[in-house]
């Protein structure tokens, strides 16, 4: 189980455990779903001696498939608890009235799992914009250490002059324009 239900799973656990009670209750409750769902179409394959594997699509939900090519199978047709049957090359896949079901109360889950991150998200992001103006003045302070910092370190590679000042008379002695490299005098 790859791709897009990893991707959701992920999704489930954006936000780590502990913040919420309720958000932990219900990826809970989501995981359980998901095993039983498992549980399930493993006791269907060995309630029919089937070669059953349980699958994933982002359209479908959660899906029986069976490989066609595989000595195991049995002559007689699928049983009829198994609805929506559709074969692909080799593939057949299905699923079952307690499955569709079980895909219902994962969904429902997820959508619980979805709301209750978005309101932490909502409530960090309200937190985070009370004080926001002071990382906008750590960053801006940031860029200023930094820039100085690239001026001294040119000036200790090259023979740029500094500024000397005084009352009566300021005067540039042996220097050089540091953006454009040439002498100011």
């Amino acid at each position: 189980m790859r791709g897009c239900l990893n991707m959701r799973t992920q999704k489930c656990y954006a936000v780590k455990s502990n913040i919420n009670e309720f958000l932990d209750i219900a990826r809970r409750t989501y995981t359980e779903i998901v095993d039983d769902i498992a549980g399930m179409i493993a006791q269907l394959a060995e309630k029919y001696s089937l070669p059953l594997k349980t699958s994933f699509s982002s359209a479908r939900g959660f899906f029986i498939q069976m490989n066609t090519d595989c000595s195991l199978l049995p002559r007689a047709p699928l049983p009829s608890e198994f609805i929506k049957i559709t074969k692909t090359k080799s593939t057949y896949s299905f699923t079952s009235a307690d499955l569709i079901k079980m895909n219902e109360r994962c969904q429902e889950s997820l959508r619980e799992i979805y709301h209750m991150t978005y309101m932490v998200v909502c409530q960090l992001l309200s937190e985070v914009y009370e004080h926001i103006h002071c990382l906008y003045k750590l960053s801006d302070v940031v860029s200023m250490v930094d820039m100085l910092l690239a001026f001294a370190h040119a000036c200790t590679l090259s023979d740029y002059g500094k500024l000397c000042a005084s009352r009566e008379l300021c005067f540039l002695s042996r220097s050089t324009r540091v953006f454009l490299g040439f002498p100011l005098l």
